[in-house]
């Protein structure tokens, strides 16, 4: 397969296009990179010894493709082969495309088992490929073809498929990822078509000119030797939404959106109850005055032009102070919220540092005009560019590189950041929000938001559903036709606005908004209290935790103990192994967070697709299959007794701290650990440091571990399964292989009798099991594991509430009944049915 190596200026930028291709490709690209010099006060630059190391360290027969950003990146590169050994370097191939969408592009087909030149071709694609989705061709640059992706002749040998694509937002660059991965290995000529074109099915940037769209019918064409095979590759790739999960709910955004699109440039209709009726993107009801908040782009100042140096350092001082500011924001808003909304934030960071962007800086300097200027002809230029494609969910993003640009300029002319500060509670009135604006809300100021343009797709949509605060959209005029001041009510769900509200629809509002708030505190001491079943059978369900900050939000989302603590997140992105002190002091917070409720600390579950930096693990082909998680720790006891050490002072003072052991698949490898654990025990006994063998559990995870459960049960005190990899390793099947997700997942029947055997075992032994796998957290499959025996369900805070709803909707005789007919059903397709 051939390797990739990304050679940068700026370590920054290295890694995020270094995780863009892990991204697309699932890891299976032997990707290396040479960033920046080892110079702390001046990092940016590039070092060709590194460069030949990079090679080497990925180095393969079938070639290399080194990707380029600029400058003295091309004459290090260079040079670094010139340091290498000539036959090694006749396999390396220096490239020009572009070093972000050809990284991506590259890595792809290079996944795909293409030949170095398929992928040297398929990286310069790409560069097409953007350029005729933004309509703009006719700036291509000289010399490069626009019919580089000519049309095949049809053939009467030829079998073909169709599907209507669901996907939102049509087939991306993630979708069209998946299908090259599925198809690519086939022994035929595979070409995808839509909108009377064919390209190619075996390149991402030929799917990507095809422009498909939530709607369209996309039809897969075949012909060769295994042409059936691949279509039937395509059509479970299909059935799975091309590997994403496709919302109803997007869905209806969406018509929301073309309805948006309407009100925009008509008049919102008045009814004979003086209501407004727009569009709801964050549901609840909200009461109060109207404050209108306008937010403007700070114009640049008029001086005069520096020199390309000092103006070149006014930008770079600028662009890194805007992207600690965006760190900063990510951070807080997944402490505020969640991951994917902080997620923004990390995306508005990759905007900034877009070569391109530094690209078309650096040459607008060079023509003499002032940084400010430049910068702010250049941003009204992308964002123009985002809003000409056709994609609604691409338009929306025009906002952010406005939010982007509006940081900057900030910056750059020393203006202080507009600040959202109120004394009285409103609702919050705007042409349009910024996901900066709405990131620094107050739910407890800012009752709601209306807002002319945007839609449930853009960013501040997505934070507002995040804080909570109900929100409307696309109220044509809105700034005009309301009076600041003056008292509102706003339906988020129904999208209904009353800017000058009667006494009674003000009662009426009131007395929603208060059933609203009941219903609200009441599911939330819900949640708090224990579940049981209908008929009184007590199902205990933890938390899933990682770092501190997801201690509040269990407790809070009434966790009744931590069935898995993933403590490997000590141990990533470091350059050294945690110190035992440091490792002592986490466990021993999260123990006394939660007081006398269970807590389960899984021991370093580290290989396949976690390794770390600082521990030799050494090359392997097949990671999953290899030395990972109990089988890493027991070659490398210093590291796993230190980790022993923590834990066992931790549970001196914690008595409901337990240990459990991941990926155990023999009675020795637990014979072995148990014994570390003794021996650390002792010595910390003859310290003086007194403290009880704590409840050691096993998590179930592999075929082996169920065939030997019945000797292991003896040997712990509970089983916890882990579905997520006993799906896995029990239909051989890499859970990222877009090949064969079809067979991943976790109610296939031989997973589910897996489960039963397991629950058997325990039982028999007398121990409780439970799962702390996804399938877990789902509450469609609550009924069903209740009624297999599942004693604990563990799962993501967030997913808590609903899993004890449906653990109360249960009776369990039912429920042993409903999983019985699941245990006999013979197909995945029976099952789902059932469910």
């Amino acid at each position: 397969m051939v390797s990739i190596v990304i050679v940068s200026h700026s370590p920054d930028l290295a890694k995020g296009v270094h995780a863009l291709a892990e991204q697309m490709t699932q890891g299976k690209v032997q990707i290396a990179v040479a960033a920046g010099v080892d110079d702390p006060e001046n990092p940016i630059g590039t070092d060709a010894i590194a460069i030949m190391m990079a090679i080497e360290e990925v180095y393969s027969p079938k070639g290399v493709l080194v990707l380029v950003d600029m400058g003295s990146a091309i004459l290090s590169t260079d040079m670094a082969l010139e340091l290498m050994g000539s036959e090694q370097a006749t396999n390396v191939h220096i490239c020009a495309a572009p070093l972000i969408e050809g990284a991506m592009s590259a890595s792809v087909a290079a996944a795909a088992g293409m030949s170095l030149e398929e992928v040297t071709n398929e990286a310069h694609n790409a560069l097409l490929a953007k350029y005729q989705l933004l309509n703009q061709s006719a700036k291509l640059p000289n010399g490069i073809p626009t019919d580089v992706l000519p049309t095949p002749a049809d053939s009467e040998y030829e079998a073909e498929v169709e599907w209507l694509v669901q996907n939102p937002h049509g087939i991306h660059a993630r979708p069209a990822s998946a299908i090259v991965g599925a198809i690519s290995a086939f022994d035929a000529q595979i070409w995808l078509q839509c909108h009377d074109r064919r390209v190619s099915a075996k390149s991402i940037n030929s799917i990507a000119l095809l422009d498909v769209k939530q709607g369209d019918t996309l039809a897969c064409i075949a012909s060769g030797k295994d042409a059936q095979q691949a279509l039937q590759a395509f059509q479970l790739l299909a059935h799975n939404h091309f590997n994403e999960s496709i919302d109803e709910q997007i869905d209806v955004m969406n018509k929301k959106n073309s309805v948006n699109t309407i009100h925009q440039v008509t008049d919102i209709i008045e009814d004979e109850h003086r209501c407004l009726r727009a569009i709801g993107i964050s549901e609840g009801i909200a009461i109060a005055p109207i404050w209108h908040y306008r937010a403007t782009m700070p114009k640049a100042r008029e001086r005069s032009y520096l020199g390309y140096e000092q103006e070149w350092a006014l930008y770079t001082q600028a662009s890194d102070a805007a992207q600690q500011e965006l760190v900063q924001l990510a951070d807080r808003t997944a402490l505020a919220g969640s991951k994917s909304e902080s997620d923004i934030f990390t995306a508005h960071c990759a905007m900034l540092t877009d070569p391109d962007l530094s690209n078309q800086i650096a040459q607008q300097l060079s023509n003499k005009i002032n940084v400010e200027n430049a910068w702010s002809s250049i941003i009204e230029q992308t964002a123009q560019a985002y809003k000409d494609v056709s994609s609604k969910y691409m338009q929306a993003r025009a906002k952010d590189i406005y939010d982007i640009g509006r940081r900057v300029m900030r910056l750059l002319i020393g203006e202080a950041e507009q600040k959202i500060i109120l004394t009285e509670p409103v609702i919050l009135a705007a042409v349009d929000l910024s996901p900066s604006d709405t990131a620094q809300l107050d739910p407890a100021m800012i009752k709601g938001i209306i807002l002319e343009q945007g839609g449930n797709t853009s960013h501040s949509a997505i934070l507002a559903r995040a804080l909570g605060i109900p929100a409307i959209t696309g109220l044509n005029k809105l700034m005009s036709r309301s009076q600041e001041g003056s008292v509102a009510v706003i339906n988020g769900c129904s999208g209904d606005v009353w800017l000058s509200p009667t006494s009674l629809q003000l009662e009426s509002a009131q007395k929603e908004l208060e059933k609203q708030q009941f219903q609200k505190e009441q599911a939330k001491a819900t949640m708090i209290e224990k579940a049981y079943t209908q008929d009184g059978i007590s199902v205990d369900v933890f938390a899933n935790l990682a770092t501190l900050e997801d201690v509040e939000q269990a407790l809070n989302g009434g966790a009744e103990g931590v069935g898995l603590v993933r403590s490997e997140f000590l141990f990533m992105e470091r350059e050294q192994a945690p110190s035992e002190q440091y490792q002592y002091e986490f466990y021993s917070q999260i123990a006394n967070a939660f007081g006398k409720k269970q807590v389960i600390i899984r021991t370093l579950d580290i290989g396949g697709d976690k390794p770390l930096a600082y521990l030799q693990q050494g090359h392997e082909d097949n990671p999953f299959l290899g030395c990972r998680g109990l089988r890493l720790c027991l070659q490398n006891e210093e590291l796993f007794k230190v980790q022993l050490n923590a834990l066992l002072r931790a549970r001196a003072k914690h008595p409901n701290l337990h240990v459990m052991f991941p990926m155990v698949a023999t009675p020795e490898e637990l014979y072995q650990a148990k014994s570390l654990l003794s021996d650390c025990h002792n010595a910390l006994q003859r310290d003086g440091i007194s403290s009880a063998i704590p409840e050691i559990g096993i998590m179930i995870e592999v075929p082996a571990a169920v065939v030997n459960a019945k000797q292991l049960a003896k040997e712990v005190s509970f089983f916890s399964i882990g579905t997520n990899d006993l799906t896995q390793y029990v239909m051989a099947a890499d859970r990222g292989n877009n090949a064969v997700s079809y067979l991943v997942s976790a109610t296939q029947p031989a997973v589910l009798r897996m489960i039963e055997l397991a629950v058997k075992a325990a039982h028999d032994a007398g121990i409780p099991i439970g799962i702390c796998g996804e399938m877990a957290g789902d509450p469609k499959l609550t009924e069903t594991l209740i009624g297999m025996g599942i004693d604990k369900l563990s799962m993501s805070p967030i997913r808590i509430a609903a899993v004890k709803q449906a653990v109360r909707a249960t009776h369990h005789q039912q429920a042993e009944r409903k999983a019985k007919e699941i245990l006999n059903a013979d197909t995945l397709q029976q099952i789902l049915a059932i469910l």
